[in-house]
């Protein structure tokens, strides 16, 4: 059978598909084949956002026109302006403002001056800001330009405006952050440095915040150097409470428990240091929390410390703050229980020495244990550290007894900090804390048992001899000195006594200050122990002999006055003292001013300097010339002044006045008693050669000046007649009688006659002579009671020499001598 052809499938696949009517109308949308990459056109429908605008050029801004002539910084902005800007929310903002501040005020300092009370008032909103930078840059501002600026006036605003700035700074001690109340601190710091005055109206606050931020455990984790920060500033605080401690008198006292309106009245003028006032009942009590943190913080810091192979200078710093502040407040416990206690306000015990016994001494007992630690250590701040404590036992010693801390282990302790000053390597280190143990020696041996002074003594004498002239430790080193002098009977005065002279010779150059000192010393030496003698003197008055005319005025008339009280107490020969004041007076070299030689024309005048040293040194001869001193000169030291004298004056005669011609003729009659004392009648050849040594000095005088010669005859005529107010000597007090006078004038008169050269000017004074030979005639002729037989020959013989060698002067003639005697013949 076969398929059938033209079937059912045949027909089925032979019909086509019909093809759809075609719409009518247009389409709504058309579609585009867009190749890939190419950017489609905008719709047909968008909106065209461009904008077209064309600028106004104006010849000047408005703003500009108004700003000339107005105080600017560099960015243009006023002062107003930058004010503003403080407040921004943007930090950066704000610091830029502060630092325009800074450019105005250093470019335009009247607008400080003007508006310096709104500049704080607006900046001290910043004390408690977030930013760090912000914060530093304020207390820069207030710290080189604000403060200094408020501080030349005592206006009412500048009070207000300070207390609204202790309102923000005590705000800023409570904040949460830590850095804003580590940043307070500082601030505080800063006002009671430049207001100390403002301090005590806030005092208890202020000691309550630094109570709470130091008992916080999460300042002694920060960096060491902001714990630094606030115990410089508790410093600064405890120092103002201890200096109106130590001067609680009617200028400066202490109020306690008043209220804080009477605390407001004692403040209102905030320069004036006498109106200061503490409630000290509520500090005491503060004070002594902060021991037992002090303590603690010391004992950790310590304890850090022996953990280090090396100490860092920040944790050094922070454990010596804390030293000083343990220092300061055992001071001012000290001086109020010294105090009387006041009835009201606290009781009489509440603060007394039973008080600082269960108080402060129970927990500064904890140091001496500290100390012992640093004891072992050899670095120079472990050193420091010890001198610190020891400054703190220092205060207390007149307070503490042996059962709370044994007296000598602390001399023995005070003792090996003295002997380790030579060990120290940093100089400055030493000069900066050892002054404090240096001044308190004195009255630590007064204290000390008897047992320990020896080696504590021994101790600081070592380290004396081993400062050096220009160590700033010198002056506390002699002020010790002059302390331990007053208990006579120590064993080594003598040894300090004599290293005074050898310091005073290295000082003149190189300290000026120190040799003020050292005179001073002498001179209460010199004053108040006449026994104790100075060695190398010598070379002490030649070199300011040398010096005298390049030193200060001052010291160049305590020298003088060192001397002469030197020479009072017998210390001093006559001979040295005469020869340095002589020395001064010819060494002294005088620079006029304008009338000066061109070789001194870069001087100054010292005229003025010149003339009270020599009035300061003729009173000093005038002194010495009293009877009533311990030293009279003798003969041989009075003939070496003379040949002085001619050796200083040869030629000019320039000190030949009346007073020194007293002197000569003086110093004659006592060389001529002095030659009649063995000799009744006469002359011996062994006498006569020392009278000629005597009054060869004077004959070398009245050879150069015939003036001097008569001046002296005519006061020893005086002296023959009985006159003894015109003659002032000592050889008046013994020989009253007129017939032992007329003797000694006629020695003299011989003795001078016998030399030659002076016939010329002996010629001079013949009425002189005249008038002692008709005085002794008179006195042989009359019946003076008085006048004895045996005077009456002594009275020829005398009268008969004087009488033969007036002959030899060739200046008489025969009737002037035929007067005189009618007995005895006489060739002319």
């Amino acid at each position: 059978m076969g398929r059938p052809k033209g079937g059912a499938a045949a027909s089925s696949s032979s019909k086509k598909p019909k093809a759809k009517p075609k719409q009518r109308g247009g389409v709504d949308f058309k579609k585009y084949k867009h190749k890939v990459g190419r950017k489609l056109p905008p719709p047909k429908n968008a909106t065209n956002t461009e904008i077209k605008s064309k600028s106004i050029v104006l010849p000047e801004q408005s703003m500009a026109s108004e700003r000339t002539g107005m105080a600017v910084n560099k960015r243009g902005l006023t002062l107003r302006e930058l004010l503003q800007q403080t407040g921004h929310y943007n930090a950066n903002v704000r610091r830029a403002a502060l630092n325009g501040i800074k450019d105005l005020v250093v470019k335009h300092p009247s607008e400080l001056k003007l508006h310096k009370v709104a500049i704080v008032e607006k900046l001290q909103e910043r004390i408690c800001d977030n930013d760090k930078v912000v914060r530093e840059s304020l207390f820069s501002i207030l710290q080189s330009f604000v403060f200094p600026s408020l501080k030349e006036d005592n206006a009412i605003s500048t009070r207000s405006t300070l207390f609204l700035l202790m309102a923000n700074i005590l705000n800023g001690m409570t904040h949460l952050s830590m850095d804003i109340q580590l940043m307070s601190f500082r601030f505080l710091e800063l006002v009671v440095i430049n207001f100390p005055s403002s301090f005590p109206r806030y005092a208890e606050q202020v000691f309550n915040n630094f109570l709470a931020v130091l008992s916080n455990d999460r300042i002694h984790l920060q960096d060491k150097s902001k714990l630094n920060s606030v115990l410089n500033g508790l410093g600064h605080c405890l120092s103002q409470v201890a200096f109106a401690t130590e001067n609680g008198d009617a200028s400066n006292r202490l109020v306690h428990n008043v209220s804080g309106r009477e605390l407001w009245k004692c403040t209102l003028d905030e320069d004036n240091s006498g109106s200061r006032a503490f409630a000290m009942s509520n500090i005491l009590t503060k004070l002594q929390n902060l021991i037992q943190i002090l303590v603690n913080s010391v004992e950790v810091s310590a304890s850090e410390l022996f953990a280090k192979s090396t100490i860092d200078a920040q944790s050094s710093e922070a454990l010596l703050s804390a030293l000083h502040c343990l220092d300061l407040i055992c001071k001012i416990c000290i001086q109020e229980v010294k105090k009387p206690q006041m009835k009201f306000g606290r009781s009489e015990t509440q603060f007394g020495p039973e008080w600082l016994k269960s108080s402060l001494l129970v927990y500064l007992k904890k140091l001496w244990g500290v100390n012992r630690s640093f004891h072992e250590k050899g670095d120079d701040r472990y050193y420091v550290f010890n001198l610190k404590i020891a400054e703190i036992f220092l205060c207390l010693s007149a307070c503490m007894d042996d059962s709370m801390f044994p007296a000598e282990e602390f001399c023995q302790f005070v003792s090996s900090l003295l002997s380790k000053v030579k060990a120290l390597r940093n100089k400055d280190i030493m000069e900066k804390h050892l002054s404090p143990l240096i001044i308190s020696i004195p009255d630590l041996v007064s204290n000390a048992p008897d047992d320990s002074k020896g080696y504590l003594l021994e101790a600081f004498t070592d380290a004396f001899r081993d400062c050096k002239v220009d160590c700033k430790l010198i002056l506390p080193y002699l002020d010790s000195v002059g302390k331990l002098l007053l208990p006579v009977g120590l064993e080594y005065h003598g040894v300090w006594v004599d290293e005074l002279p050898g310091i005073l010779l290295q000082s003149i150059d190189k300290a000026p200050s120190v040799t003020k000192v050292v005179l001073e010393l002498l001179l209460r030496i010199g004053q108040y122990f006449p026994t104790i003698e100075c060695g190398n003197m010598h070379s002490f008055v030649k070199l300011f002999g040398v010096k005298c005319d390049v030193l200060e005025p001052t010291i160049l008339f305590r020298v003088v006055e060192v001397l002469q009280s030197t020479y009072k107490a017998g210390n001093l020969h006559i001979t040295e003292q005469l020869s340095f004041l002589s020395l001064l007076m010819a060494r002294f070299r005088v620079h006029p001013g304008p009338f000066c030689t061109q070789e001194d024309s870069q001087t100054s005048s010292n005229l003025i300097t010149f003339k009270s040293l020599n009035h300061l040194i003729l009173t000093s001869l005038s002194d010495m010339g009293d009877g009533s001193l311990a030293q009279i000169p003798s003969l041989h030291n009075m003939n070496g002044l003379f040949r002085i004298i001619v050796t200083l004056d040869a030629g000019t005669c320039k000190l030949m006045n009346e007073d020194v011609i007293k002197i000569i003729a003086g110093y004659l009659i006592d060389a001529a008693m002095d030659l009649s004392k063995t000799i009744e009648l006469g002359f011996q050849s062994d006498k006569t050669r020392v009278f000629q040594y005597f009054i060869k000095p004077c004959i070398i005088i009245f050879c150069q000046n015939e003036k001097v010669l008569c001046c002296t005859l005519e006061m020893l005529k005086s002296f023959a007649t009985g006159d003894d107010n015109v003659l002032s000597s000592v050889a008046k007090l013994k020989c009253p009688d007129l017939s032992h006078r007329i003797c000694l004038v006629t020695t003299i008169i011989v003795f001078l006659c016998n030399d030659c050269k002076l016939h010329k000017n002996l010629s001079l004074g013949k009425s002189a002579i005249k008038a002692i030979l008709q005085h002794t005639r008179h006195l042989m002729d009359s019946n003076v009671p008085d006048v004895t037989y045996e005077d009456k020959q002594k009275l020829r013989f005398a009268f008969e020499q004087l009488k033969s060698k007036a002959l030899q002067l060739n200046c008489w003639d025969k009737s002037e001598l035929e007067n005189f005697s009618s007995a005895t013949k006489c060739d002319v």
